[in-house]
């Protein structure tokens, strides 16, 4: 799930079996193609999974004018709104 900071509105995602690249490039595509304000700067900020570490996925944000940040190092707290909403769908789904 991608998800915009300031609404707090999912905006991209996938289902699928596997945590991937391919499903995470298809999150960021959904994102990309439902974008309104194509003239506003837009900031990712992901923590270091490997899915938003390859180069796939990088390029498709350069080619975007997206710019990439990542968590400093692995601590939740640094993603809290990403932890917060998968926590949220992981308890729902026990």
């Amino acid at each position: 799930m991608i998800t915009d900071a300031y609404s707090k509105k999912i905006v991209g995602l996938t289902v699928w079996r596997l945590l991937s690249v391919e499903s995470s490039l298809k999150a960021l595509k959904m994102v990309i193609g439902n974008r309104k304000n194509r003239g506003y700067p837009l900031m990712h900020h992901s923590d270091r999974g490997l899915q938003f570490c390859s180069n796939d996925y990088h390029k498709l944000l350069r080619e975007n004018v997206i710019n990439a940040r990542m968590t400093a190092k692995y601590d939740p707290y640094e993603n809290a709104i990403a932890e917060r909403i998968n926590g949220i769908l992981k308890q729902s789904s026990l």
